[in-house]
């Protein structure tokens, strides 16, 4: 035979086997034969690649719809990296794998990779893709170490199962079938962060095929991975901040409609008494600064919505006119007080926010539970412990 027959894409066989790293000099070492891969390499370059690039399309167009995915990419399986795998499955399992089977034993023949911008944005991606392909296997949640335990519980919860990657390597893989030239054929789905997919890339090229066991390498990837899954935590992070600083102004807006309310009443009051008219104008003048000095506070996200409490700072039923106001006041500044002391717990190093379940937790009074009495007239500071 022509020496060129004899090779894949240029290489004889003692060139593909340095190139792919083998420690055998000849592929008849452990019972293949390399005119045999030459013929698979052909047969799957020539015909099958051909056929999966059509499906891989329509495929694409599938996932590329589905709410969430930020980025959808495909690849089908380079024909030498096929050989390469069936050489490696000969040497780790002692399977041989012929033309007449080798569709049947590679999971991965189309790959997909889904890429989301937020952490928390995987699960809805999963769920359609489980409703869109059935399931050839239990999917796969690789993660590190010391990943988030609500994460990897809620992998269990949706069928998930979690295994930890040394190198920590981040990605759920999902196995599906879909219809193939009359057949049921595999696909690999992975759904990862934009961040996971930059490491993972860069952490490949650096890595193969010679830097595997490289301990310096090794040591800056995993720094690398540490600061792409802050990187993720970040995102998640300023999402939460986003939308707990847009309920934080709805929630002010409703406290400020509320004391307007009391100050439009309370003006249509028919008093004389220059002595009352002072004391409702100053506790007036402390409602504003209430509302206004210290509604800002990154603790409400560890707490519940404010809102959950608005009918308690409203006006208790059965007091009008200047007791109202007064109640009213000192209800709002129970809230500014309690925000204002979580603060301070929460900016301590080392120390976690506290989830509270309510007020009264987090303060141990009551709205409603009498307070000593409060002298609004002579200098009250807000926050003033």
């Amino acid at each position: 035979m022509d020496k060129v027959f004899e090779t894949i894409n240029g290489k004889d066989e003692r060139e593909f086997l340095e190139a792919y790293s083998h420690d055998i000099k000849s592929v008849s070492e452990i019972g293949l034969e390399w005119k045999a891969l030459i013929e698979i390499h052909d047969y799957y370059k020539g015909i099958v690649r051909n056929k999966l690039e059509i499906a891989a399309q329509e495929l694409f167009l599938q996932l590329k719809s589905i709410k969430g995915a930020h980025t959808v990419k495909y690849r089908i399986k380079d024909p030498e990296h096929l050989i390469d795998k069936i050489i490696r499955k000969k040497i780790d399992d002692g399977r041989l794998v012929t033309k007449e089977n080798f569709l049947e034993e590679f999971d991965d023949f189309i790959g997909f990779r889904i890429m989301h911008l937020f952490k928390t944005d995987w699960e809805p991606i999963f769920i359609s893709i489980k409703d869109k392909f059935v399931s050839k296997e239990t999917p796969v949640a690789y993660h590190r170490n010391g990943d988030d335990p609500g994460f990897l519980q809620r992998c269990r919860d949706l069928g998930i199962e979690p295994k930890v990657k040394d190198a920590g390597y981040r990605s759920i893989h999902y196995i599906g079938l879909f219809p193939f030239f009359g057949s049921n054929f595999k696909c690999e789905i992975q759904i990862r962060t934009l961040f996971e997919e930059a490491w993972s890339e860069i952490d490949h090229l650096v890595r193969y095929p010679n830097n595997t066991n490289n301990e310096l390498l090794n040591t800056y990837l995993l720094i690398f991975n540490k600061l792409a899954g802050c990187a993720d935590e970040m995102g998640t992070f300023l999402m939460v901040m986003k939308a707990s600083l847009a309920q934080q102004q709805n929630e002010r807006s409703e406290l400020e409609n509320i004391v307007e309310k009391l100050r439009e009443e309370i003006s249509g009051l028919k008093l004389t008494n220059r002595k009352q008219k002072n004391r409702i104008n100053e506790l007036i003048k402390k409602l504003d600064e209430g509302v206004t000095v210290g509604w800002y506070n990154p603790s409400v996200l560890h707490t519940p919505s404010t809102l959950d409490y608005i009918t308690q700072i409203q006006t208790p039923s059965g007091l009008t006119g200047i007791d109202s106001l007064t109640k009213l006041h000192e209800n709002i500044e129970q809230v500014n007080r309690t925000w204002y002391n979580s603060l301070q717990n929460s900016i301590v190093p080392g120390v976690e926010p506290v989830n509270m379940s309510s007020l009264s937790t987090l303060t141990g009074i009551q709205p409603d539970t009498e307070k000593q009495p409060v002298d609004y007239i002579n200098g009250y500071k807000p926050f003033e412990k």
